[in-house]
């Protein structure tokens, strides 16, 4: 798939060590929103100039589960858990599992490519 699978399985199990909650080895390592900075930058040297087909629903999963993370970490928890907080808690401990086996998003839950023509969908 024009090395889109590649670069997925790449970024996938780091991303999910995000998701887990795994902290960074080392000082060396990216934070979580720096680890997102860098997938978004590196995705867009990736993908500049080439003709991208129709994400597959697993690749879906990965640009919500990485752009729930980037929200999470854009907006720190403070005391207790607003009522979106939740919401994006349950989001990530459900996204993650289906990251995890390169499912599907359930119903309900949708996310696009970084660039994808939304006239497209």
């Amino acid at each position: 798939m024009d090395g889109i699978d590649d670069f997925l399985e790449y970024y996938r199990p780091k991303l999910l060590n995000y998701l887990d909650g795994i902290a960074p080895n080392s000082p060396e390592e990216l934070g979580p929103l720096e680890f997102v900075e860098q997938v978004l930058d590196e995705w867009s040297r990736f993908s500049a100039g080439r003709t991208l087909g129709v994400p597959c629903s697993s690749e879906r999963t990965f640009w919500f589960a990485l752009y729930q993370l980037e929200e999470l970490v854009e907006n720190p928890i403070q005391v207790g858990l607003d009522p979106y907080e939740s919401i994006v808690m349950h989001n990530l401990a459900q996204v993650r599992e289906l990251l995890r086996g390169l499912r599907e998003l359930p119903v309900g839950f949708h996310a696009t490519r970084p660039g994808e023509d939304l006239d497209a969908l």
